[in-house]
């Protein structure tokens, strides 16, 4: 019976941060009540929400702090898989490239609510977000070890990487012409002729 019971908490708590991630996405950190989020889990009750977390804030932080963890971790083994540069790179923008059409929420509007967060979850959150920009990094070296001769080079190019798979997520349409298999050798494509030529 514990273990039915144990069960039944995670997948509360899971629909909780599911329907949390759906309002704030559409409408905001601060838009979004604990009202509404009782009621997008069909809960009349507020303190139905508090059993599971004390405040709006530590919703917000459960979702970045679990997706940057399983992004992460998932990036960090498709490349593991593999040795040639190249490869390697192409398998961490297809993994990412999955992560996000399996989890489609607003990323964007939810990180740029992290300075809402108290000071100590968002310096864990931007630790996290560090480890995870730190795989794409080493890609990047591994392909141009030149570029980290040029003071700053690799962060600016590590961010301009990132910013060329983070936003496809707001056009990519699995219904379109392309796949992200696809989508995934067009961006390894442009990332390794631009960085080889650098």
């Amino acid at each position: 019976m514990v273990g039915v019971r144990a069960k039944d908490h995670d997948d509360k708590r899971q629909l909780i941060l599911d329907r949390s991630a759906e309002l704030f996405g559409r409408q905001g950190f601060h838009r979004t009540s604990i009202a509404e989020i009782a009621k997008a889990c069909h809960s009349s009750s507020k303190a139905w929400i508090y059993h599971y977390f004390p405040n709006k804030e530590t919703v917000l932080f459960t979702l970045l702090h679990e997706f940057l963890e399983l992004a992460a971790s998932r990036v960090r083994a498709a490349v593991d898989q593999h040795s040639d540069a190249r490869v390697r790179l192409h398998a961490f923008v297809l993994e990412c490239l999955r992560i996000y059409a399996e989890y489609r929420i607003n990323h964007a509007v939810l990180f740029s609510e992290m300075n809402l967060l108290p000071d100590e979850q968002r310096a864990e959150i931007r630790t996290l977000e560090r480890a995870y920009a730190q795989v794409l990094r080493e890609l990047i070296l591994a392909v141009n070890p030149a570029i980290n001769l040029r003071k700053h080079q690799t962060t600016a190019l590590t961010m301009i990487a990132f910013g060329s798979i983070n936003w496809t997520y707001t056009w990519f349409d699995a219904k379109g012409p392309f796949s992200l298999e696809d989508v995934a050798e067009l961006t390894t494509k442009l990332l390794m002729n631009g960085l080889e030529g650098i």
